[in-house]
């Protein structure tokens, strides 16, 4: 499980990292749908690394976008 956790958040990141960089989509529908795939995976594996990595992900985002 650990490996497509992994995975699941590498490619969540990246991908909305390109449509967001793309303005193909509102930040906050981003921000959403971030929350519950990491609600998601947490309830699988609360204390898994990667989800750290997408916590800070979000985090940067809505930094970006309020000082923005």
């Amino acid at each position: 499980m650990t490996d497509k956790i992994e995975t699941i958040v590498d490619r969540t990141i990246e991908h909305t990292g390109e449509l967001l960089r793309a303005d193909e989509i509102d930040w906050a529908v981003a921000r959403a749908g971030l929350e519950k795939i990491c609600d998601s995976l947490a309830a699988e594996a609360p204390d898994h690394p990667a989800l750290a990595r997408l916590r800070d992900f979000i985090a940067e985002q809505q930094r970006l976008r309020r000082n923005s």
